[in-house]
Order: structure tokens, then C-alpha cells, then sequence
């Protein structure tokens, strides 16, 4: 169902199906989206939550959000309708797990998902980076950076401030085998966890922009991984690193 009001989130008491009791479909969603403007969709079960990044975002002149969802079925059609370029989710939803959300959004789109939220163990950072987030946002620094990590992110790029984590937590975590790769797709994989793109990376060895695809996607597969952060991850963990950088930013609202 949509709001009778676009770009709107429907207020407790309208009849549209609001709550993750009762939700089947997006809390709120805009049809025609501005050409040019990267189409975001947020999750969170908490609808002053979705508010104010819907108002945060509203300032961007590239960014539109074109549904806002308080439950995760109705995140999935949302997904589904749209086919958002980004997806801006919290991991502690009351119907679905933060992990299995990732995973079943990246398997029905290509967004690229940020995970928001209050607090993670290091352990749950990785694990959600292995699983397919391009990153992690808290909600105690500045809303600036939620758009700056957007932007980072459609572009490609690693997002913002490193977090340290030991080598023994990735151990817990990531049991991909890097000797599996192929010398090429270490390559490819190697450059890819850089922050190249693929088109920087068929230039650099050589090769077509499909054929890197290919590499990365029997690369992630090998390494049990769902995006470069998590090549990055792998491949520094192979090389005896003691200290290992997660990417992550954070997010306060004002």
C-alpha cells in the first residue's frame, strides 16, 4: 500500500499496514522517482527512525528515498518494486535477522546494503561485512556522514573511518581459503579490496570488465565472502596481519 501523501511517512492511526505485526509492503514509497537520483530504501522498525533519515536524505539533490519500511517482508517487495540502488537497513528487526536480511536482499537485487545501527561487537561487524553490507553505520556521529558513506559506496569507493579488529576475531569469522584462487583472480581480488573498480582493473591486467566480474564472483565464492570489504578482509588475514581494518562509519542525528 502507498501513503495517500508521497514522500511521506504514514502516521500511527492511518489505515495503512504500518507495524512488522501486520506489515505486508513498503511503510511509505515514492513511484516516480526523480531521473538522475539514486534511489534509496530504508528498514527499520522504528518509524521516527525512518523519519528523520527520510528528512536527512531529502537535502540531496542525487539521493531519493522511494520507500521506508518497518518490517522485512515488506522490505522485500519494496526491493523487489523499486530496485534501489542502496539500501539503508537495521540489523535488529523483530521478524528477520540483520544477516539473513542481507543475504536475501542481495540475492533478489544488486543494491548495495548499509547497515545502521546503535551498536555492534566486532564480531557481528565482520560478520555482517562478509555477509554482503558494504557498511556499517552507528548513530552517534554526525548524519553528514550516512550521505557521505552513500555517495562512497555508489561510487565504489571503501567508506570513511577504519576500525581496528585482531587477527583472532577474523578467525572466528571468515574460514574462506585464499590459496584456493586461481593467480588471476587473486589478482583481480587483490585489486578489487584496493578500492579499484572494474574497469580500472580490466585496464590495469588486460582483460575485459566481464571477465573481471567473473573473477570477482569465483572469488567471493571461494573466499565465502559478499563484497570487496570482505575480499579485503580474506586477503589481509592470509598475508599474517596482525591488525586487520574494518571499514565502518557512523551516524548522529541533530
Amino acid at each position: 500500500m502507498r501513503s495517500s501523501q508521497r514522500g511521506t511517512l504514514p502516521r500511527r492511526g492511518d489505515n495503512e499496514e504500518t507495524t512488522h505485526r501486520t506489515c505486508r509492503g513498503p511503510a511509505s514509497a515514492a513511484c516516480n522517482a526523480p531521473a538522475g537520483r539514486a534511489r534509496i530504501v530504508l528498514i527499520d522498525d522504528d518509524w521516527i527512525m525512518l523519519s528523520r533519515l527520510r528528512e536527512i536524505i531529502a537535502q540531496s539533490s542525487d539521493l531519493v528515498v522511494v520507500a521506508a519500511c518497518r518490517c522485512a517482508d515488506g522490505a522485500m517487495l519494496a526491493v523487489e518494486r523499486y530496485r534501489p540502488a542502496v539500501v539503508i537497513l537495521d540489523v535488529r528487526m523483530p521478524d528477520r535477522g540483520g544477516v539473513e536480511l542481507i543475504r536475501d536482499i542481495r540475492a533478489i537485487s544488486e543494491a548495495k546494503v548499509i547497515v545502521f545501527t546503535a551498536a555492534l561487537q566486532k564480531a557481528e561487524i565482520v560478520n555482517v561485512l562478509r555477509n554482503g553490507a558494504e557498511a556499517v553505520v552507528f548513530k552517534d556521529e554526525p548524519a553528514s556522514m550516512l550521505v557521505s558513506c552513500v555517495r562512497k559506496v555508489l561510487a565504489g569507493e571503501a567508506c570513511i573511518l577504519p576500525h581496528i579488529t585482531t587477527r583472532e576475531d577474523l578467525n572466528a569469522e571468515t574460514s574462506g581459503d585464499v590459496t584456493a584462487l586461481t593467480q588471476r583472480e587473486r589478482e583481480v581480488a587483490q585489486c578489487a579490496a584496493a578500492g579499484a573498480r572494474n574497469k580500472e582493473i580490466a585496464w590495469q591486467l588486460g582483460i575485459s570488465e566481464g571477465t573481471v566480474k567473473l573473477h570477482l564472483f569465483h572469488a567471493y565464492r571461494k573466499l565465502r565472502v559478499g563484497n570487496r570489504v570482505g575480499l579485503a578482509l580474506a586477503l589481509r588475514r592470509a598475508s599474517g596481519d596482525t591488525l586487520v581494518g574494518i571499514t565502518f562509519v557512523s551516524l548522529t542525528f541533530v
